[in-house]
């Protein structure tokens, strides 16, 4: 077994030895008559806005209005627009109010949560600096500048400053950025908000997750896959810093293993059956992959890709998932389709789907090759391979 096996084992352990001794928000719900689940967001609040109203999950003043509902939104609202810090607001203010109406909102944990926690910023919008500003941003990134000026020296003691170096430290770090650095600590407002939360969680007979779960975490109790997560998590940035790979940052773990999205349907079959016995669920629910604009059922609907390309960077196709009982609803731009189970034809829903969004050529592509299957297959089998770059690793 690697190290990288051996150290996800070690963050297993810890989590249960936490939920010994701490609480730990619930992840498992039953008899609940209507769920809403609602793909990745990115910092587009307008887009979500729209999305919720047409669930009917708010009113057009944003304030819960669905009564008993299960809101599960998967993960990712921040990074690559700018709205982040409003959508975290109305998301808190949502779940205090549907706790008051018999309702819940589950908030998943998914990969750019964890991201924004552990310092990987390569995606942040700069409007979410921006949402940060105040009249003291300018003085607490002077203070910040003096402390990464005596961490240099000390470091160097050779080096000499110039106006240059203090020039390429305000490119790098604009007003704002000290403040998003507090917030999303694992101590910050919105870090420890993220903690309050699940990775997975089971309502009914669906499970939930934000990626997917791959061959080296089934056999993972949900329990010890929460823990796991907010354990790492609450590492922050120091704990990233180690080099070491957990729950949260694995390539094939739940936050970031895409297998359900993408892999070929006969290969993956098992691995889904596998999953769908140990969880006791009919269905799985994942974000994390757009593409196709729409919610995309895969495995006879066994797992339902609900990331649809909300925030206007993916397109802006506005999609949620309502279950109630055994329906299935995409409700798709004040559209109600109805997504086939089991063995059923899906080609008429892709149609209906593909006249709500006929510019994405994907899409498109994606029907052609349902209708004219045995056609792909052949042009597959006979494109040339490409060739390896020479002198590349292959």
């Amino acid at each position: 077994m690697n190290i990288e096996r051996l150290y996800i084992k070690f963050l297993i352990l810890i989590a249960w030895v936490m939920t010994s001794f701490s609480l730990h928000a619930d992840s498992s719900w039953q008899d609940v008559e209507r769920i809403v689940a609602i793909g990745d967001v990115h910092g587009d609040y307008d887009n979500f806005f729209e999305v919720l109203q047409g669930a009917g999950i708010v009113n057009r003043r944003g304030n819960w209005r669905a009564g008993d509902t299960h809101l599960v939104q998967l993960g990712d609202l921040p990074d690559r627009g700018p709205d982040t810090a409003k959508i975290i607001e109305l998301m808190m203010k949502l779940e205090r109010q549907a706790r008051r109406r018999g309702g819940m909102v589950h908030v998943l944990i998914g990969n750019h949560e964890a991201m924004n926690i552990l310092g990987d910023l390569r995606y942040v919008h700069p409007g979410e600096y921006e949402a940060f500003v105040n009249r003291n941003s300018p003085r607490l990134r002077d203070r910040y500048f003096e402390l990464v000026l005596q961490n240099r020296m000390a470091s160097q003691p050779d080096f000499e400053p110039g106006p240059e170096f203090r020039q390429q430290f305000d490119s790098e770090i604009p007003l704002g950025y000290v403040e998003h650095r507090i917030a999303w600590g694992p101590e910050g407002e919105y870090g420890s908000w993220v903690l309050e939360h699940n990775a997975i969680i089971r309502i009914g007979r669906t499970l939930f997750v934000h990626g997917g779960i791959s061959p080296s975490v089934l056999g993972t109790g949900m329990e010890a896959i929460n823990q796991g997560v907010r354990v790492e998590l609450s590492l922050g940035e120091a704990g990233q810093r180690s080099g070491e790979t957990g729950l949260a940052t694995l390539e094939d773990g739940p936050l970031w293993y895409r297998g359900l999205a993408l892999n070929d349907e006969t290969l993956e079959s098992p691995h889904v059956d596998a999953i769908l016995a140990h969880y006791d669920v009919d269905r799985i629910v994942i974000g994390h992959t757009p593409g196709l604009g729409t919610i995309a059922p895969r495995f006879d609907a066994k797992v339902l890709v609900i990331d649809s390309g909300i925030s206007d960077y993916y397109g802006g196709y506005l999609t949620s998932l309502t279950i109630e009982g055994n329906q299935l609803i995409n409700i798709q731009n004040g559209e109600h389709l109805e997504i086939p189970t089991g063995d059923a034809d899906v080609i008429p829903y892709f149609e209906a789907a593909a006249r709500l969004a006929p510019d994405l050529r994907a899409l498109q592509e994606y029907l052609y090759a349902l209708k004219n299957p045995e056609q792909v297959e052949f042009l597959r089998q006979t494109e040339e391979p490409e060739q390896p770059v020479s002198g590349a690793p292959q």
